[in-house]
């Protein structure tokens, strides 16, 4: 069965929801179109010429990047620009999993942490509130399963690491016939179950929309009800541990070991005891601060800044690994995650260079 850039697109969107991407990201279909068949696919962190020659290399028809090409509205495509000219010419699609990847148990940072060895991971800064609804409707028990079946799907009955998730209670339910009514259960009381689960805000027009189409009452009872949910296990940034105390310059041996890379910027007392790790793939300066509040002896990152380096470095170790080779690890998760869904297709990943910079 052929497999197309929306099926792709599909199942990323099933564990790192594009909906959770940030206002000013632009994750999703950066070129291209979700009818295509895929071929080849490619896994990289950047769309680069590399990359693109990559593409070419092996027939590739779909780049699966992390960073998105376009940020900015474009007011025209630029021909003469060499890397969109390549991707059009040869007909390659962009699909792009930016921070929706950042925030998900399992992504950007989890993957660092994993690769630097940090155990008991938990978020460093949890996502707030997010809106979901909650829908409710009724139906026989008979017909109860074929319903669910075709309405639980991605973004319905999904909750966090779960999918397929309601709530079923058993009751009485009961009406009576007036006007041109045409009852799908002749007795007027009849066993009857109520179903509850839980719509991303995204999906709740298509939801209600499919309940109608499928449901075999004539009338659908139903009801929906907005939630506010706190997804304690949605951010940015980890913090863990390491089974027992290091040195500084130890950890930065190691990690400079595990990330394949030769140098790391830091700020800290080599000699100083580090136990307690806080870190946040990519761009994460910001965050120094709630490393700090979580007690975290060390706080590593891709892009420190040097005016924050000034303001806390008294407070907390601080090591700059590179914003390249921070996210690296996850693009392995991606391939992971993409193969055990689509069996009978290989996803290679491309890794350009774990540091973006020259050095002279």
């Amino acid at each position: 069965m052929d497999i197309t850039v929306k099926d792709i697109y599909d199942v990323i969107d099933s564990f790192a929801p594009f909906i959770l991407q940030e206002s000013w990201d632009n994750s999703g279909l950066q070129i291209g179109n979700f009818e295509d068949k895929v071929k080849n696919p490619i896994i990289c962190l950047d769309v680069t010429k590399e990359a693109v020659k990559t593409a070419i290399k092996y027939d590739s028809n779909l780049l699966i990047s992390h960073h998105p090409i376009f940020f900015k509205p474009l007011k025209f495509i630029n021909r003469s620009d060499k890397l969109i000219d390549g991707l059009l010419t040869k007909n390659i699609n962009v699909l792009s999993v930016h921070t929706n990847l950042d925030v998900i148990p399992d992504g950007v940072s989890f993957c660092l942490a994993a690769k630097i060895g940090l155990k008991e991971c938990r978020m460093l800064v949890p996502l707030p509130e997010q809106k979901f609804f909650k829908v409710s409707f009724f139906i026989t028990e008979e017909k109860k399963e074929e319903v669910l079946n075709q309405i639980l799907t991605d973004g319905v009955g999904e909750f966090l690491r779960y999918r397929n998730c309601a709530f079923i209670t058993k009751g009485i339910g009961q009406f009576q016939v007036k006007n041109k009514a045409k009852p799908f259960v002749e007795k007027e009381k009849f066993s009857e179950e109520k179903v509850e689960f839980i719509v991303r805000k995204d999906k709740i027009d298509e939801c209600l929309s499919k309940l109608k189409e499928v449901h075999p009452y004539d009338e659908v009872a139903f009801d929906v009800f907005e939630e506010k949910v706190s997804p304690v296990e949605l951010g940015y940034g980890v913090i863990g541990k390491y089974n027992i105390s290091k040195k500084l310059h130890i950890v930065l041996e190691e990690i400079k070991n595990f990330l394949g890379i030769d140098k790391i910027k830091f700020k800290g007392d080599l000699n100083k005891k580090i136990k307690t790790v806080a870190l946040c793939g990519g761009s994460g300066s910001s965050f120094i601060i709630n490393a700090i509040k979580g007690g975290a002896d060390l706080y590593i990152t891709g892009d420190l800044k040097y005016h924050e380096v000034l303001e806390h470095a008294d407070r907390i170790a601080l090591a700059d690994v590179g914003h390249r080779a921070s996210e690296i690890p996850v693009l392995n998760m991606l391939k992971n995650e993409l193969e055990r869904n689509f069996k009978k297709m290989s996803f290679r990943v491309f890794i350009e260079n774990n540091d973006f910079y020259q050095y002279i």
